[in-house]
């Protein structure tokens, strides 16, 4: 279940939700990103805050809004993303 906050925790479970959606690894989805795969892996796992700069990366790369990522709103997420969301807290907008 996705939160609708911006904890750590949060942010890791959309990003997480979004990637296995596109059926990347988490190296691949990083990369694609310009991002590094041990950066991700912080963001993934919540032992990091994500950066402005590294949301800016997946929102440029995917067409995930900021607003989104980084609070879990919906309201500007790409249709084709919310098969990934059903069942989930996030915060339909």
């Amino acid at each position: 279940m996705l939160k609708d906050d911006d904890s750590r925790e949060a942010v890791a479970a959309r990003l997480e939700r979004i990637r296995e959606f596109l059926n990347y690894s988490k190296r691949e989805f990083a990369v694609k990103a310009g991002i590094s795969e041990q950066t991700y892996n912080g963001y993934s796992s919540a032992s990091r805050p994500i950066s402005m700069e590294s949301a800016k990366k997946f929102r440029k790369t995917y067409g995930l809004p900021l607003d989104f990522i980084l609070f879990g709103s919906t309201g500007e997420l790409p249709m084709r993303y919310l098969p990934a969301l059903q069942g989930n807290g996030a915060q339909q907008d």
